[in-house]
Parts: structure tokens; sequence; C-alpha cells
């Protein structure tokens, strides 16, 4: 693939140490890069950007539109731009060259390019899976790293390699998860429509989990389990989200062990099941439905 069609985009959103980092380690490779600051509160942080990286494309949304509506803003500049394939990194992940280059050797006839992922400890986690039938998630780990590259179904949303030309064929990502289940749902629509999604199990990405929100928050836990049920909802019917037992079985677990975020999980539960979507801060009753 022609590298000069590969746009890197990374996410900023109140993280602009994480973001300069980022930049930074990429800065010299080959590849465009674009930051799309999602409506950051500082408005110094795009100025610090554009100060220290004059070089860098620099999208602003105005607001934050949450994982997928910031990506899917990128996404669209980059295809405006006629770039082919768009890297999408989170800012609290520690990229590096040679990481880019294992995904792109997967990326031929492919509309997703996932990538193994693991913690700053070098502690390697899920990043991938596979689905048996529709709603079975199967984890899945190459333990020998052999960096021959796997088909897949599903990839970790904080590195993944993207076909642009796919993404617009499936309407982008849905922005009404807004936080978590984004890339699972985006993902489960690229193979559903019969596209390939493979994985690099070669270098490892590192990633700093909840640079942006911890999954163990009380807001972490309302998406997690909100969204958890609107996938559910959205693909399988009313029926499914409410029949979901592993989902009601993991929050009554995680409610015995964090009873302080006990309302946002039993809100998250029931917004799902109202399909309810967006922000927190802006909650309203548009529902999700195929």
């Amino acid at each position: 693939m022609n590298s000069s069609k590969l746009c890197i985009i990374i996410l900023n959103w109140n993280s602009i140490e994480d973001t300069l980092k980022a930049v930074g380690l990429l800065h010299a490779s080959p590849w465009d890069i674009c930051v799309v600051d999602n409506g950051s509160q500082n408005a110094g942080e795009v100025a610090l950007l554009r100060e220290t990286y004059s070089d860098v494309h620099v999208v602003e949304t105005g607001d934050n539109l949450g994982y997928a509506g910031g990506m899917n803003t990128g996404m669209r500049w980059a295809a405006s731009q006629g770039f082919t394939h768009s890297l999408l990194l989170n800012p609290d992940t520690t990229p590096s060259i040679d990481v880019v280059e294992g995904m792109l050797r997967l990326s031929d006839g492919c509309a997703v390019v996932g990538t193994v992922q693991v913690t700053e400890d070098h502690i390697p986690y899920v990043s991938a899976a596979i689905l048996q039938g529709k709603k079975k998630v199967i984890p899945f780990r190459c333990p020998a790293n052999c960096g021959n590259g796997h088909d897949v179904d599903i990839v970790s949303g904080a590195g993944m390699l993207i076909e642009l030309d796919a993404a617009a064929a499936l309407g982008y990502m849905d922005e009404r998860f807004f936080h978590y289940k984004e890339e699972f749902d985006f993902c489960f629509r690229v193979t559903s429509s019969g596209g390939r999604i493979r994985f690099n199990c070669g270098s490892p990405l590192i990633h700093r989990c909840g640079g942006s929100l911890a999954s163990s928050s009380a807001s972490g836990m309302y998406y997690t389990f909100r969204n958890e049920v609107l996938f559910l909802r959205k693909h399988f019917g009313l029926l499914a989200s409410i029949s979901g037992i592993g989902i009601y079985r993991n929050a009554l677990k995680s409610m015995i062990d964090e009873p302080k975020n006990s309302a946002a999980i039993l809100r998250g539960i029931l917004h799902g099941v109202q399909g309810i979507t967006g922000p927190l801060s802006k909650l309203r009753p548009r529902g999700i439905t195929k």
C-alpha cells in the first residue's frame, strides 16, 4: 500500500500531554498526522499543538462528540483529502512506526486491521475477539506473537486501521453510543456485511487504558452497561436487550464489588432498555434501532 495514502488520526480531549507525546513518536514517520480536538475545555491545547507541530493537521469539532463522533470527523476529513486509510489512535497510546508498519502489511483487502495491545507494564490484554454465532464473544490471543496476522471479528478501537471507503459504505461509527462499544458495533457491521478484519500480533501497541475516562468510574460503568444493552437492542431487538443474562450477571457482580457505582449501573441498564443514547450531559430519548 502507498504509505502517502495513510492518515493517522489521534483524538484529543483534555489530554494534550498524551497527544503531544503520541504525535512526537510518529512525527518522523512518512505518514500524515491529523489531531481531532474533540471540544477540549482548554482552548490553549489546540494553540499549543499547532505551535509545537505546525505541520500536523488539526480539525476541531467544537464540542465533545464522543469517540465515535470525533473519529468520524477525522475519517471524513481524511477521505475528503484523498487518503484511503486512517489509523485511529487513542491519545493514551504509545505508538511506534513498527506497529503501524505491521498493521499496514495486513491491510490489503481488509476493511479493518487491529493490533495486539499491552499495558504500560507490558502486560498483554484482550484486544481482539472472535464471534461464535452472533452473540458469543471468544477472546483471541496469539500466545506465540507469530506476526503472521489472524482473521478475527472484533478489534479494539484504541488502535484500529480502517479502509475509508468501507467506513463510508457502513455510515461510519454509530455516534449514539458516545463512549464504549462503538468499535465493537462497527466491527460487527463490517463482518456482517462480508468485510474482512485482521489482527496484527507482532509489535505491541502500549495503551494506558482509561486515559480519558476510567472504566471503573460511575460514568464509565454507566456507559459500559448502557451500551451493552443498546448493542443488543440495535442488532437483535428489544427482547434480546431485556434477556441478556450475561450483562445482568456482570452488572450484579460490579454492584457487589463497587456499591458506590450501583446507581450508575442501574441507570445505564434502564436507559439501554429504553433506547436512550448520547452523552450523560445531554441525554435525550433518541431510540436506537436498526
